[in-house]
């Protein structure tokens, strides 16, 4: 759900159809799905999913150094919308949630043509939770794990400094930000101003914010970053090793 709500996508739109006979233009019915663009140095990443869940289709990008992930109508019906309602789980970001949000109202109510989807029509909840909100949610620790692989970012600054960094625009992912650093850092965020795209960074550099950092990403307790965003962090922790400035830190090799 993480990994889904900063890289990912539900593609859901027209789908034009034919008479079989005539070629001439039918009802249009309603294209379904949801997928992911990542590098080619992801596509472990994506190989891991796929054999998790059990479904999806995994493809090269043409003229791209990337592949794609897809999993269709039947994928998302079968598997994935019922494990979240197992699990009663729920996207987070904006983005996700107004297109979940048409999703769901298209399958809830049976809606086959294209026609009959109100695009003036909201299909999402409108509520901006505050930060509390987020921290309290079960699975939050998993999903920030998820969401990291995609939006954060392990550093080693041309200063010295490391630091672990997370970015996100619009003031409802603001929110969510904090509720990151509450749990990441185990302190409340400094307050956090809007870069000129509306977008807010979480940077995490001091010796106690790193150390923090390090023990939730290596506590035995949550999900385990994979793909290139595991590598990265494995080599950032190496460098930690090696300074001078976080000497003492408990560390794992």
């Amino acid at each position: 759900m993480g990994f889904f709500d900063g890289d990912g996508y539900f593609d859901i739109g027209e789908q034009k159809q034919y008479h079989k006979i005539t070629k001439l233009p039918a009802k249009s019915t309603i294209r379904i799905r949801l997928a992911s663009n990542v590098h080619n140095r992801d596509l472990f990443l994506l190989k891991h999913f796929v054999k998790i869940l059990g479904v999806g289709k995994i493809s090269k990008m043409s003229n791209r150094d990337q592949v794609r992930v897809i999993f269709y109508k039947q994928d998302l019906v079968k598997v994935i919308l019922p494990l979240i309602n197992k699990y009663k789980l729920k996207f987070l970001t904006k983005e996700r949630k107004i297109q979940y949000g048409l999703l769901k109202y298209i399958l809830d109510n049976n809606i086959i043509y294209w026609e009959n989807v109100d695009s003036n029509k909201r299909y999402y909840d409108l509520n901006i939770f505050d930060s509390r909100h987020y921290v309290n949610l079960d699975y939050i620790p998993d999903w920030i794990v998820g969401f990291s692989i995609t939006e954060g970012s392990f550093i080693i600054k041309s200063d010295g400094s490391a630091h672990f960094q997370i970015r996100q625009t619009g003031i409802e992912a603001y929110e969510i930000i904090k509720a990151i650093c509450i749990i990441r850092a185990k302190r409340e965020a400094y307050k956090i101003k809007p870069d000129s795209s509306n977008s807010y960074q979480l940077s995490l550099s001091s010796r106690k914010d790193i150390q923090n950092v390090i023990d939730f990403f290596s506590s035995p307790l949550n999900y385990e970053l994979k793909g290139y965003k595991y590598i990265q962090y494995k080599d950032w922790l190496a460098k930690l090793i090696n300074m001078k400035i976080y000497q003492g830190l408990n560390i794992p090799i």
